[in-house]
């Protein structure tokens, strides 16, 4: 059906029907491969953006720690310390309740937390509950007996009783005599509230179940697989970023939201859980449809414009010739001889134009004979 129309269609049908359909399937193709390496360059650079967000995470909790370390050094040179620790003497600690107060307005960190424990890792003097102490927190405080058995500061996460702590700490030493432990604890949350304060992205914290055993906020936190929902920005991105924590380091793109889960390290690098990162990536997405829409315009004008050129070309040089040969020929069968046929140019239409004035040439000649 096709090769019957082609085979009685004109010229410039001829012409102009096939390249309407190629310049179609071309808007189409480079629209289809525009779309698939533009979802391949969002991908990208969501990816980058959520590595970026948990090198982030990763400086604010160093810093935390380094903080924390930093002063829990201090206050462990303090000769008052070594006294209260020699005498099991608190009274000489509670001057570090104000303290507290000071570096909380020094670091703009809320709810720091100066501890001090006898060996093993007994709870000494709390700054922030200066009358409970007495408690062996050796069960669950590993960062300490590490401190105490090694005699060395240590830093890290830790997943603690009540929550989950970012914390620094240092031996308390007379010469070689271990007399205990000084930390400094800040809270994990707020980090990552700050990471989205700067960041825009939304985060959610799983704890492992192994990880939480003496947590008492474990009892009530939602269980999802082998893991508890510890802390989260946007409960309302909970079910979607949720999807990420079985494929770890692995970009997810749903609804326009990039997610990801990266791991969680104690101080003694043990994997204790997932941060999982989520970024909405709308403001992207709708500059890559703007750039896309300008790039298929572009292609669009220009397939546009050389189509018109190219039927142009055809009209002048192709069709117009053609019809002219018609036309000459059709005088030549009606007799008209005199007339000579143009000859335009010196490609296959010229050469046929040629061949056919030269026929004019000969029947003129034939008919002038018989005359």
């Amino acid at each position: 059906m096709v090769g019957r129309y082609f085979k009685n269609a004109s010229l410039i049908e001829k012409f102009v029907i096939p390249n309407v359909i190629i310049l179609a399937v071309l808007i189409v193709s480079i629209g289809a491969i525009s779309y698939v390496l533009l979802q391949q360059q969002l991908k990208k650079q969501a990816q980058d953006t959520l590595n970026n967000g948990y090198k982030l995470f990763r400086q604010l909790v160093n810093d935390r720690e380094s903080s924390g370390l930093a002063v829990a050094y201090l206050v462990s040179q303090d000769p008052d310390v070594k006294k209260a620790f020699a005498k099991k003497d608190r009274k000489l600690l509670y001057k570090y309740v104000k303290v507290r107060a000071d570096l909380e307005m020094l670091t703009g960190i809320y709810d720091i937390r100066l501890h001090f424990l006898t060996p093993l890792a007994v709870s000494f003097f709390r700054t922030w509950n200066p009358e409970r102490y007495g408690i062996d927190v050796s069960k669950f405080r590993r960062i300490i007996v590490t401190v105490a058995q090694r005699r060395t500061p240590q830093r890290g996460i830790e997943v603690g009783l009540k929550r989950t702590i970012v914390t620094g700490a240092y031996p308390v030493l007379e010469g070689t005599e271990y007399l205990g432990a000084v930390e400094l604890i800040t809270p994990f949350n707020p980090i990552l509230d700050q990471l989205k304060e700067l960041t825009g992205m939304d985060s959610v914290v799983l704890i492992s179940r192994r990880a939480a055993t003496h947590a008492e906020w474990a009892t009530k936190a939602e269980k999802v697989g082998n893991f508890l929902l510890y802390y989260e920005t946007n409960p309302v991105l909970r079910n979607l970023m949720l999807q990420a924590k079985d494929k770890p380091d692995t970009v997810f793109v749903v609804q326009n939201y990039a997610v990801i889960a990266k791991p969680i390290f104690d101080f003694s690098k043990r994997n204790i859980g997932y941060l999982i990162l989520g970024y909405d990536l709308t403001p992207i997405i709708d500059s890559y449809k703007e750039l896309g829409i300008y790039i298929l315009m572009f292609v669009f004008v220009g397939l546009v414009v050389s189509f018109f050129v190219s039927y142009m070309i055809f009209k002048k040089y192709v069709e117009e010739p053609i019809n002219t040969l018609i036309e000459h020929t059709e005088r030549i069968s009606m007799g008209d001889v005199d007339q000579k046929i143009p000859i335009q140019s010196r490609d296959e239409i010229g050469r046929l134009a040629e061949a056919f004035d030269r026929m004019r040439v000969s029947i003129k000649k034939v008919m002038d004979l018989l005359k």
